[in-house]
């Protein structure tokens, strides 16, 4: 049987080593010529990260580790990236193997193939900050030859901006610190693009002769993460107010969804009701209706979840749809918005364009995370409404007659006191009428209190009936009432009353055992003058009203003008 110690002594004569390294760069074990290519014995190695070994190969290959293990967890498989002198293994259990041989330990080629083997973008920038070295990832992305770019400072491929925010981070990866950072920069074409960079220093004889940049572009990782950022600072929000907010959501997830419609809708009985819209191109206003059937929403809502095309005139489901028919509408994505445990509407995003790839699982999800903030701005909404609408009709009866539903003697003052303002500031006048149901003392000990009430409740109906707009009528006690008649003389006030009286003596008030009753009203009138104050004003009506029950009751006086 041979010994075990085989694998050493080969490995040794053949002046290799190989690493086993955890997820975090942390050596789990080591074999080969140890002494020889990393000036340490295996004993020494094993737990010490990565990172800290000298050898140029083997801190580049500590940087690669973190990719190389996550892009071999996300596909369940095996990758390798070989070269004479080193290779590098991303393992099924998460681990990561490195092999270093002896060949070539210095030479830029071994790198140059290594790294053109890997999946993320590498450079390596001198001192000068200029490009010593760049892989073929980087190449497909920037767009040059590696002899174009070989030597040009990197200052030329991004934009002035951009590179001023870089350039702090050079100088601390030439003074021998390893950056990382991830940062949305703009290159020098005009493409924008999030990435996520490691700097590592490389040192030659203790000295730092320039460092390696590894590069991730992360743009549809980077965005969707501003883009929620943005959602959570919107929907907290103080300073704007609901309309601004939604907008703002909308306008940002158009963005990053590359369309060009976004629209939140109220659907109710089949009718679809656009709330919020926000366009790129001709605007939709709010309070557009259609019905629910002409929409894709429909088909949204019979799915229940998330529904998206990219090509509805292709799409089997979307064929002759009447919204494709009416708007041609090639891309589409939306979801159902609830409250309460209730569909309340949708929230979509559409465009006439068809979009170029489909939509993702990671879109779908964040429509998804965008519905809830639009689910909670609305529900606050909703909510606001309910409380305002409460708190409305808390005031409104604060502000009416219990009896007869008409405004009572606080509505009436406020009323007056708008009135009184507008008069002093050069408005027209306006006439005030006290009336008074005659012998309505006798309708209650005839007919009951009961009767009286129905009398009220008939009388403050009937002379409704004859009012302009923009008159009112206030119960302010008993059986009296007050007309309030903005921009109306004295004289055109008479008119108005009398087609008020002749208007309740011509009525009659119906009783439950089949009878009716005449009722007549007898009412003063006075004409606001300037700066009278409204006691004022009332006394002299009231005092027209009793001069005109004197007189007979069922007519109106004009009230004396003020001493």
């Amino acid at each position: 049987m041979i010994s075990p110690s085989w694998r050493e002594e080969v490995l040794t004569l053949a002046r290799t080593v190989h690493l086993q390294v955890d997820r975090d760069g942390r050596i789990l074990d080591a074999i080969g010529d140890t002494d020889t290519l990393l000036d340490a014995p295996r004993e020494e190695l094993i737990d010490r990260p990565l990172h800290e070994l000298t050898d140029p190969r083997v801190r580049l290959a500590a940087t690669l580790i973190e990719q190389f293990s996550t892009l071999a967890s996300e596909t369940g498989q095996t990758r390798a990236v070989e070269t004479d002198a080193c290779s590098v293994y991303a393992l099924s259990d998460g681990s990561v193997a490195l092999r270093l041989t002896s060949e070539a330990s210095e030479g830029d080629g071994v790198i140059q193939r290594l790294v053109d083997r890997l999946p993320m973008m590498v450079a390596y920038v001198d001192p000068d900050g200029r490009f010593r070295l760049n892989n073929q990832a980087y190449l497909d992305f920037i767009g040059l030859s590696r002899e174009a770019l070989y030597g040009r400072p990197v200052s030329s491929v991004l934009d002035e901006a951009s590179y001023a925010k870089v350039a702090p981070r050079f100088r601390r990866a030439l003074a021998g610190e390893e950056v990382s950072y991830e940062d949305r920069l703009t290159l020098a074409d005009g493409r924008t693009h999030y990435f996520k960079v490691h700097y590592v220093p490389d040192y030659i004889d203790g000295e730092v002769a320039g460092f390696y940049a590894i590069i991730q572009d992360i743009s549809e990782y980077g965005t969707m993460i501003q883009l929620l950022r943005d959602v959570h600072t919107g929907i907290n929000r103080t300073d704007i107010g609901t309309r601004e907010i939604v907008e703002q959501l909308l306008d940002d997830a158009l963005a990053y969804l590359s369309l060009e419609i976004g629209l939140i809708s109220r659907i109710e009985d089949e009718r679809y009701t656009v709330w919020w819209a926000a366009s790129r191109g001709p605007e939709i206003a709010p309070g557009t209706t259609f019905p629910l059937g002409d929409t894709y929403c429909r088909l949204m809502l019979d799915e229940a979840d998330v529904f998206h095309t990219v090509r509805a005139g292709e799409d089997p489901r979307i064929s002759g749809h009447p919204c494709y028919q009416a708007f041609g509408l090639e891309s589409y994505i939306g979801i159902p918005l609830c409250v309460n445990g209730r569909v309340w509407g949708t929230l979509n995003f559409s465009s006439a364009a068809p979009r170029g790839r489909p939509f993702s699982e990671i879109e779908e999800e964040l429509l998804r995370l965008i519905a809830n903030a639009a689910e909670r701005v609305i529900t606050h909404e909703v909510e606001f409404d309910r409380v305002r609408r409460e708190r409305d009709h808390l005031a409104d009866r604060a502000m009416r007659d219990h009896l007869t539903g008409l405004p009572n003697r606080s509505a009436l003052e406020h009323r007056i006191e708008g009135l009184m303002q507008a008069r002093n500031a050069g408005e027209p006048p306006f006439s005030l009428a006290v009336l008074d149901i005659d012998h309505f003392k006798v309708i209650n000990d005839t007919h009951g209190h009961d009767v009286g009430d129905r009398v009220l409740r008939w009388l403050g109906e009937r002379m409704a009936q004859c009012l302009r707009e923009g008159d009112l009528v206030a119960r302010t006690g008993g059986e009296e009432f007050v007309i309030v008649m903005p921009g109306a003389s004295q004289r055109a006030a008479r008119e108005i009353v009398e087609r008020i009286r002749t208007h309740v003596r011509q009525g009659r008030v119906s009783l439950d055992d089949g009878q009716t009753l005449g009722v007549t009203v007898s009412g003063g009138i006075g004409e606001h003058q300037p700066g009278e104050p409204y006691p004022g004003l009332f006394r002299r009506a009231d005092a027209a009203l009793y001069a005109a029950k004197r007189a007979g009751r069922d007519r109106t006086h004009l009230a004396a003008c003020p001493a």
